[in-house]
């Protein structure tokens, strides 16, 4: 089982991600920088992100300090990566990338799955709203003896077709590094949600039988990936594997990963390529408006992995509004956010990890009615008073 940070964890330098006001601006790329290309489906499209959100290609490009080209297409198959190999005007584009990241594969299994769930589904149901309702209320066994039927061809040709992949670009450019990304299991879900949404002993064994089935056919397009000579594999699928909840967005009822699952993603790419020495302002960033009750559930080993490639800045105690410094609008949304967790609203709900950090001034792992007022007497001293103090002055003595 994973070991989740500590609630506190942001604050503390040793973690190697602190947020600053201000994140420093990316270095142009050098004339020798290397070149990525993404090949593949939603997941490297960016499917599923908002508008200002990263995805995980960004963060690549940036810890390598290259340039990208993106030639993935959401719904994309093994067959249509081969297409896009294929293509004469990509011709270039192929032979003269350094890296070569490729996500495929799950859109394979997902497109006949999906359109076998489809029969089943009810009027305004989801993909995901159809298998939750299916995995309460239907067999099981049938389910997965129908699946495996409508699944075996496309799953047979997804593993042989990342082989050809792997030749058709060697043909076009010996050198580049290939790194294929491992598919996850898009319908991971904790168990306290499932019994929130009324699955009873027996329903959650048969949704356990299902992801059971889930994960055994990931797998085995997996080790086809990792058999591949002459290529590396990132290990997204092991990297999800228990907390995938927090990585896509299942939870709001959508398969494709979330920003904090684009960071993952990256941090497993980037171990494959290494010699990187970069970090990424942009990622730190993410993981800074992360809501506090997300990023207390990052696992331990799964932080460890983002932060390494994750640029370190000083943020501004007491700082709420990230403006650079207190400012009685600090001290006004700090009380607001201890007021509402009064009347109720959960304080890790309605912040982010950086406020978090910033308004917990005296480190005890709560946004309290005392840092309220630590935060105004160090606003009016500061920059009223114009005293010259710091919150070693202010901050009682442990």
């Amino acid at each position: 089982m994973k070991k989740l940070i500590s609630r506190n964890h942001i604050a503390l330098a040793a973690a190697g991600m602190i947020f600053a006001a201000a994140l420093p601006a990316l270095p142009a790329a050098a004339a020798d920088a290397p070149s990525v290309l993404i090949l593949g489906d939603s997941i490297s499209s960016g499917e599923g992100l908002k508008a200002g959100e990263c995805g995980y290609y960004d963060y690549v490009a940036d810890c390598t300090g290259g340039t990208l080209t993106n030639l993935a297409k959401s719904g994309a198959t093994t067959h249509d990566v081969i297409a896009v190999l294929d293509d004469a005007s990509n011709k270039d584009t192929i032979a003269d990338a350094d890296i070569i990241c490729i996500s495929a594969g799950g859109n394979d299994l997902m497109q006949p799955a999906k359109a076998y769930f489809e029969t089943m589904a009810k009027e305004g149901e989801n993909l995901i709203d159809t298998a939750k309702r299916v995995a309460k209320e239907g067999d099981a066994v049938k389910i997965i003896t129908t699946l495996t039927g409508k699944l075996r061809q496309p799953r047979t040709q997804a593993i042989a077709n990342y082989a050809v992949i792997a030749e058709k670009i060697r043909a076009l450019n010996p050198d580049a590094q290939i790194i294929f990304q491992t598919t996850y299991n898009p319908f991971e879900l904790p168990e306290y949600y499932l019994t929130a949404s009324g699955y009873s002993e027996d329903m959650l064994k048969k949704y356990n039988t299902l992801m059971n089935y889930v994960n055994n056919n990931e797998v085995q397009l997996n080790d086809a990936m990792k058999a591949v000579e002459g290529t590396k594999t990132a290990d997204v699928s092991s990297a999800f594997a228990g907390s995938g909840w927090l990585y896509d967005n299942s939870m709001e009822k959508d398969v494709h990963p979330s920003p904090l699952g684009h960071a993952l993603i990256a941090a497993t790419v980037l171990d494959q390529i290494g010699n990187t020495n970069i970090l990424s302002a942009a990622m730190a960033e993410t993981v800074g408006n992360l809501k506090q009750s997300v990023y207390t559930q990052i696992p331990a080993d799964d932080y460890a992995a983002i932060s390494k490639y994750v640029v370190d800045v000083q943020y501004v105690k007491g700082d709420f509004d990230n403006s650079g410094q207190v400012g009685i609008e600090d001290v006004q949304n700090l009380l607001r956010v201890y007021t509402n967790g009064v009347s109720g609203k959960k304080i890790e709900d309605n912040v982010t990890a950086r406020q978090f950090a910033t308004g917990d001034v005296n480190g005890d792992g709560t946004i309290s009615i005392d840092d309220v007022q630590y935060d105004l007497i160090y606003y009016v001293k500061r920059y009223v008073s114009k005293a010259n103090v710091t919150w070693d002055d202010i901050l009682p003595k442990k």
